[in-house]
Protein backbone atom coordinates (compact mmCIF):
# COMPACT_ATOMS: atom_id res chain seq x y z
CA UNK A 1 0.00 0.00 0.00
CA UNK A 2 0.76 3.78 -0.70
CA UNK A 3 1.21 5.40 2.79
CA UNK A 4 0.35 8.98 3.13
CA UNK A 5 2.58 10.50 5.70
CA UNK A 6 1.35 14.19 7.00
CA UNK A 7 4.20 16.54 8.91
CA UNK A 8 2.17 18.31 11.26
CA UNK A 9 4.18 21.01 12.14
CA UNK A 10 7.65 21.23 9.74
CA UNK A 11 8.33 24.72 11.65
CA UNK A 12 9.44 22.54 14.32
CA UNK A 13 12.95 21.90 12.38
CA UNK A 14 15.05 24.80 11.38
CA UNK A 15 15.75 25.77 7.75
CA UNK A 16 19.14 24.17 7.72
CA UNK A 17 17.78 20.55 8.48
CA UNK A 18 17.39 18.23 5.51
CA UNK A 19 14.53 15.67 5.47
CA UNK A 20 15.95 12.44 4.46
CA UNK A 21 14.23 10.24 1.49
CA UNK A 22 12.08 7.45 2.20
CA UNK A 23 12.91 4.56 0.27
CA UNK A 24 8.81 3.57 -0.72
CA UNK A 25 6.12 4.84 -2.37
CA UNK A 26 4.09 7.26 -0.39
CA UNK A 27 2.25 10.80 -0.40
CA UNK A 28 3.85 13.79 1.87
CA UNK A 29 1.90 16.34 3.17
CA UNK A 30 3.22 19.00 4.80
CA UNK A 31 1.91 21.95 7.03
CA UNK A 32 4.07 24.63 8.90
CA UNK A 33 1.82 24.08 12.13
CA UNK A 34 -1.41 22.48 12.76
CA UNK A 35 -4.06 24.14 15.33
CA UNK A 36 -5.91 21.84 17.40
CA UNK A 37 -9.03 22.38 15.34
CA UNK A 38 -7.35 21.50 12.20
CA UNK A 39 -6.12 18.36 13.08
CA UNK A 40 -8.78 15.73 12.23
CA UNK A 41 -9.15 17.63 8.26
CA UNK A 42 -5.31 17.55 7.94
CA UNK A 43 -5.12 13.40 9.00
CA UNK A 44 -8.52 12.36 7.59
CA UNK A 45 -6.73 10.13 5.11
CA UNK A 46 -3.24 10.04 6.92
CA UNK A 47 -1.40 6.48 7.71
CA UNK A 48 1.10 8.40 9.22
CA UNK A 49 1.27 11.39 11.26
CA UNK A 50 4.99 13.00 12.34
CA UNK A 51 4.78 15.55 14.84
CA UNK A 52 6.92 17.56 16.64
CA UNK A 53 4.98 19.17 18.77
CA UNK A 54 0.84 18.85 17.93
CA UNK A 55 -1.01 16.95 20.74
CA UNK A 56 -3.06 14.36 19.20
CA UNK A 57 -5.83 13.23 21.63
CA UNK A 58 -8.34 10.62 21.68
CA UNK A 59 -10.91 12.76 20.44
CA UNK A 60 -8.39 13.44 17.48
CA UNK A 61 -7.42 9.72 17.23
CA UNK A 62 -11.26 8.19 17.37
CA UNK A 63 -12.29 9.81 13.99
CA UNK A 64 -9.05 9.03 12.51
CA UNK A 65 -9.78 5.16 11.38
CA UNK A 66 -6.30 4.86 8.17
CA UNK A 67 -4.00 6.54 11.20
CA UNK A 68 -1.52 3.50 11.88
CA UNK A 69 1.63 5.19 12.76
CA UNK A 70 2.71 8.20 14.68
CA UNK A 71 6.23 9.34 14.53
CA UNK A 72 7.42 11.98 17.33
CA UNK A 73 9.97 14.12 16.58
CA UNK A 74 10.44 14.67 20.07
CA UNK A 75 11.41 12.63 23.36
CA UNK A 76 8.48 13.04 25.54
CA UNK A 77 5.24 11.40 24.76
CA UNK A 78 3.04 13.31 26.97
CA UNK A 79 1.39 15.06 23.61
CA UNK A 80 -0.28 11.59 22.84
CA UNK A 81 -2.44 9.91 24.37
CA UNK A 82 -1.06 6.64 24.81
CA UNK A 83 -3.45 4.39 26.38
CA UNK A 84 -6.29 4.96 23.34
CA UNK A 85 -3.00 4.16 21.16
CA UNK A 86 -2.31 1.11 22.38
CA UNK A 87 -6.09 -0.29 22.20
CA UNK A 88 -6.16 0.41 19.03
CA UNK A 89 -3.15 -0.66 17.07
CA UNK A 90 -1.28 2.77 16.88
CA UNK A 91 2.25 2.02 17.14
CA UNK A 92 3.80 5.30 18.44
CA UNK A 93 7.79 6.07 18.34
CA UNK A 94 9.88 8.66 19.85
CA UNK A 95 13.54 9.87 19.68
CA UNK A 96 15.11 9.47 23.16
CA UNK A 97 18.30 10.98 24.09
CA UNK A 98 19.00 12.97 20.41
CA UNK A 99 19.30 16.34 22.74
CA UNK A 100 21.20 14.79 25.83
CA UNK A 101 24.03 17.41 24.83
CA UNK A 102 22.71 20.32 23.75
CA UNK A 103 20.44 20.56 26.59
CA UNK A 104 22.81 19.55 29.06
CA UNK A 105 24.82 22.57 27.85
CA UNK A 106 21.89 24.66 27.79
CA UNK A 107 21.88 24.00 31.53
CA UNK A 108 25.26 24.84 31.89
CA UNK A 109 24.96 27.64 30.25
CA UNK A 110 21.86 29.00 32.44
CA UNK A 111 23.94 28.34 35.34
CA UNK A 112 27.00 30.61 33.97
CA UNK A 113 24.63 33.21 33.10
CA UNK A 114 22.84 33.10 36.66
CA UNK A 115 25.95 32.99 38.88
CA UNK A 116 28.32 34.97 36.60
CA UNK A 117 25.98 37.57 35.68
CA UNK A 118 26.86 38.30 32.16
CA UNK A 119 24.04 39.62 30.73
CA UNK A 120 23.23 42.19 33.76
CA UNK A 121 26.64 43.53 33.11
CA UNK A 122 26.29 43.87 29.18
CA UNK A 123 22.83 45.95 30.00
CA UNK A 124 24.15 47.58 33.18
CA UNK A 125 27.26 48.82 30.03
CA UNK A 126 24.71 49.85 27.58
CA UNK A 127 23.07 52.35 30.19
CA UNK A 128 26.24 53.62 30.87
CA UNK A 129 26.83 54.31 27.18
CA UNK A 130 23.45 55.55 26.97
CA UNK A 131 24.05 58.11 29.84
CA UNK A 132 21.51 56.57 32.16
CA UNK A 133 24.17 55.56 34.53
CA UNK A 134 27.13 56.66 35.94
CA UNK A 135 30.49 55.10 34.57
CA UNK A 136 32.15 53.62 37.27
CA UNK A 137 35.98 51.88 38.07
CA UNK A 138 34.19 49.00 40.01
CA UNK A 139 31.06 47.76 39.75
CA UNK A 140 28.95 45.56 42.87
CA UNK A 141 25.44 45.89 41.39
CA UNK A 142 24.94 42.10 40.65
CA UNK A 143 26.53 39.50 42.95
CA UNK A 144 28.70 37.12 40.84
CA UNK A 145 29.97 33.37 42.24
CA UNK A 146 32.17 30.95 40.96
CA UNK A 147 30.46 27.93 39.42
CA UNK A 148 33.48 25.65 40.98
CA UNK A 149 32.61 23.77 43.87
CA UNK A 150 28.95 24.26 44.03
CA UNK A 151 26.92 21.19 44.53
CA UNK A 152 24.24 20.57 41.76
CA UNK A 153 21.35 18.78 42.25
CA UNK A 154 19.90 16.58 39.09
CA UNK A 155 16.85 15.49 39.66
CA UNK A 156 16.51 12.49 36.98
CA UNK A 157 18.65 9.83 35.64
CA UNK A 158 18.40 9.51 32.27
CA UNK A 159 20.77 10.15 29.14
CA UNK A 160 20.30 14.31 29.60
CA UNK A 161 20.91 13.90 33.68
CA UNK A 162 24.34 11.74 32.70
CA UNK A 163 25.35 13.81 30.34
CA UNK A 164 24.96 17.08 32.83
CA UNK A 165 26.78 15.91 35.25
CA UNK A 166 29.89 14.84 32.89
CA UNK A 167 29.65 18.66 31.93
CA UNK A 168 29.23 20.02 35.70
CA UNK A 169 32.08 18.07 37.11
CA UNK A 170 34.50 19.60 34.15
CA UNK A 171 33.83 22.90 35.45
CA UNK A 172 34.23 21.90 39.45
CA UNK A 173 30.65 21.32 39.81
CA UNK A 174 29.49 18.75 42.65
CA UNK A 175 26.74 16.99 40.93
CA UNK A 176 24.59 14.13 42.48
CA UNK A 177 21.42 12.81 41.29
CA UNK A 178 17.52 11.73 42.53
CA UNK A 179 16.31 9.07 41.03
CA UNK A 180 12.62 8.92 42.10
CA UNK A 181 12.43 5.12 41.39
CA UNK A 182 14.91 4.28 43.67
CA UNK A 183 16.47 2.36 41.18
CA UNK A 184 20.38 3.52 41.58
CA UNK A 185 21.91 3.59 44.82
CA UNK A 186 25.28 4.98 45.85
CA UNK A 187 27.37 8.22 46.57
CA UNK A 188 26.59 9.80 43.79
CA UNK A 189 22.55 9.43 44.64
CA UNK A 190 20.79 11.43 47.58
CA UNK A 191 17.20 11.79 48.84
CA UNK A 192 14.80 14.15 47.32
CA UNK A 193 14.89 16.30 50.76
CA UNK A 194 19.00 16.43 50.14
CA UNK A 195 18.79 17.35 47.14
CA UNK A 196 16.53 20.13 48.27
CA UNK A 197 18.19 21.24 51.11
CA UNK A 198 21.86 20.97 50.27
CA UNK A 199 22.28 22.19 46.49
CA UNK A 200 23.08 25.56 45.40
CA UNK A 201 21.74 24.57 41.84
CA UNK A 202 18.84 22.27 41.35
CA UNK A 203 17.93 21.06 37.58
CA UNK A 204 14.91 19.19 36.59
CA UNK A 205 15.84 16.37 33.81
CA UNK A 206 12.59 14.32 34.25
CA UNK A 207 9.30 13.23 32.35
CA UNK A 208 5.84 15.09 33.18
CA UNK A 209 3.77 12.60 34.47
CA UNK A 210 1.00 12.30 36.71
CA UNK A 211 3.99 11.77 39.67
CA UNK A 212 6.10 15.01 38.89
CA UNK A 213 3.27 17.37 38.02
CA UNK A 214 4.09 20.21 40.24
CA UNK A 215 7.21 18.05 41.82
CA UNK A 216 8.09 21.71 42.91
CA UNK A 217 5.84 23.64 44.30
CA UNK A 218 5.55 26.34 47.32
CA UNK A 219 6.86 23.29 49.75
CA UNK A 220 9.43 22.20 48.00
CA UNK A 221 10.92 25.95 47.69
CA UNK A 222 11.02 26.80 50.88
CA UNK A 223 13.61 23.77 51.30
CA UNK A 224 15.95 25.11 49.23
CA UNK A 225 18.65 27.58 49.62
CA UNK A 226 17.64 31.04 50.26
CA UNK A 227 20.29 31.78 47.21
CA UNK A 228 20.14 28.50 45.12
CA UNK A 229 18.78 28.20 41.72
CA UNK A 230 16.25 26.28 39.96
CA UNK A 231 16.90 25.00 36.68
CA UNK A 232 14.18 23.43 34.09
CA UNK A 233 14.76 22.37 31.17
CA UNK A 234 12.35 19.67 30.89
CA UNK A 235 8.82 20.12 30.93
CA UNK A 236 6.63 22.97 32.16
CA UNK A 237 3.91 21.67 34.93
CA UNK A 238 6.86 20.15 36.61
CA UNK A 239 7.61 23.37 38.52
CA UNK A 240 4.27 25.42 39.86
CA UNK A 241 4.71 28.74 38.16
CA UNK A 242 2.89 30.81 40.29
CA UNK A 243 4.85 28.98 43.27
CA UNK A 244 7.88 30.07 41.45
CA UNK A 245 7.10 33.73 41.01
CA UNK A 246 6.29 34.46 44.64
CA UNK A 247 9.41 32.41 45.42
CA UNK A 248 11.13 34.89 43.49
CA UNK A 249 9.36 37.69 44.24
CA UNK A 250 10.21 37.43 48.09
CA UNK A 251 13.83 36.52 47.83
CA UNK A 252 12.83 33.02 48.56
CA UNK A 253 15.45 31.36 45.92
CA UNK A 254 18.40 32.94 44.87
CA UNK A 255 17.16 32.70 41.31
CA UNK A 256 15.42 30.47 38.34
CA UNK A 257 16.11 29.88 34.36
CA UNK A 258 13.15 28.66 32.55
CA UNK A 259 12.96 26.68 29.17
CA UNK A 260 9.77 25.39 29.47
CA UNK A 261 6.46 26.64 30.68
CA UNK A 262 2.96 25.60 31.03
CA UNK A 263 1.89 26.88 28.53
CA UNK A 264 3.73 26.67 25.22
CA UNK A 265 3.78 29.11 23.45
CA UNK A 266 4.29 31.53 25.70
CA UNK A 267 1.98 34.54 25.32
CA UNK A 268 2.64 38.31 26.56
CA UNK A 269 -0.05 37.78 29.70
CA UNK A 270 1.41 35.06 30.70
CA UNK A 271 2.19 35.43 34.62
CA UNK A 272 5.73 34.56 33.95
CA UNK A 273 6.45 37.91 32.17
CA UNK A 274 5.94 39.39 36.08
CA UNK A 275 10.10 38.76 36.05
CA UNK A 276 10.96 39.57 33.03
CA UNK A 277 13.02 42.21 33.95
CA UNK A 278 14.42 40.39 37.80
CA UNK A 279 18.25 40.19 37.29
CA UNK A 280 17.99 36.41 38.98
CA UNK A 281 15.46 35.21 36.30
CA UNK A 282 15.98 33.28 32.68
CA UNK A 283 13.41 32.82 30.37
CA UNK A 284 13.74 31.38 27.05
CA UNK A 285 11.15 29.66 24.52
CA UNK A 286 11.56 26.07 24.81
CA UNK A 287 15.01 26.35 22.33
CA UNK A 288 17.18 23.68 24.83
CA UNK A 289 16.36 21.16 22.21
CA UNK A 290 17.29 22.94 18.98
CA UNK A 291 21.17 23.05 18.11
CA UNK A 292 21.33 22.52 14.60
CA UNK A 293 23.44 19.17 14.91
CA UNK A 294 20.79 17.97 17.65
CA UNK A 295 17.70 18.80 15.03
CA UNK A 296 19.28 17.33 12.02
CA UNK A 297 19.77 13.76 14.51
CA UNK A 298 15.89 14.20 15.48
CA UNK A 299 14.57 14.34 12.13
CA UNK A 300 16.72 11.43 10.84
CA UNK A 301 15.76 9.18 13.50
CA UNK A 302 12.02 10.06 13.62
CA UNK A 303 12.14 8.93 9.33
CA UNK A 304 14.25 6.37 10.31
CA UNK A 305 11.21 4.86 12.62
CA UNK A 306 8.79 5.60 10.03
CA UNK A 307 10.71 3.48 7.62
CA UNK A 308 10.86 0.76 10.38
CA UNK A 309 7.49 0.61 10.61
CA UNK A 310 6.75 0.54 6.55
CA UNK A 311 9.04 -2.26 6.30
CA UNK A 312 6.92 -4.05 8.94
CA UNK A 313 9.96 -3.65 11.75
CA UNK A 314 8.93 -2.53 15.22
CA UNK A 315 11.22 0.12 16.05
CA UNK A 316 13.46 0.32 18.17
CA UNK A 317 11.94 3.18 20.21
CA UNK A 318 8.26 2.01 19.59
CA UNK A 319 6.45 2.94 22.35
CA UNK A 320 5.60 -0.08 24.85
CA UNK A 321 2.04 -0.20 27.05
CA UNK A 322 4.08 -0.47 30.30
CA UNK A 323 7.51 2.21 29.44
CA UNK A 324 7.18 5.85 29.95
CA UNK A 325 10.21 8.06 28.30
CA UNK A 326 12.95 9.45 30.74
CA UNK A 327 14.04 12.71 29.90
Amino acid sequence: MDHHIVFLDDEGIGPTVTLPQLPFSHQWTSYRYTQPEQVIERLQNATVALTCSVPLRKEHLMQLPKLKMISLALTGTDIVDLDYCHEHGIMVTNVPAYAQNTVAEHVIGMIFSLMRQHDNYRNLLKKVTRGEAEPQNIYFDYRIRDVRGQKLGIIGHGAIAKRLAELARAVGMQPRFFDRHGKYKGEEFASFQQILAESDVISLCCPLTPETLNLIDDAELSQMKSDAILINTARGGIVNEQALIKALQTGQIGGAGLDVVVNEPIHPDDPLFQLIDYPNFILNPHVAWSSEDAMQGLINRSIDNIIDFVRGEIPLSAIQKEITCQA
